[in-house]
């Protein structure tokens, strides 16, 4: 249970990233 928590928590913050570098990249 832990170990699914993680990793949709994982793929949460990595999707918050991409958006944030393709935010980024859009405003250079």
């Amino acid at each position: 249970m832990l170990l699914g928590y993680n990793k949709a928590r994982q793929a949460n913050i990595t999707k918050e990233l991409i958006e944030m570098t393709s935010t980024q990249n859009a405003l250079a």
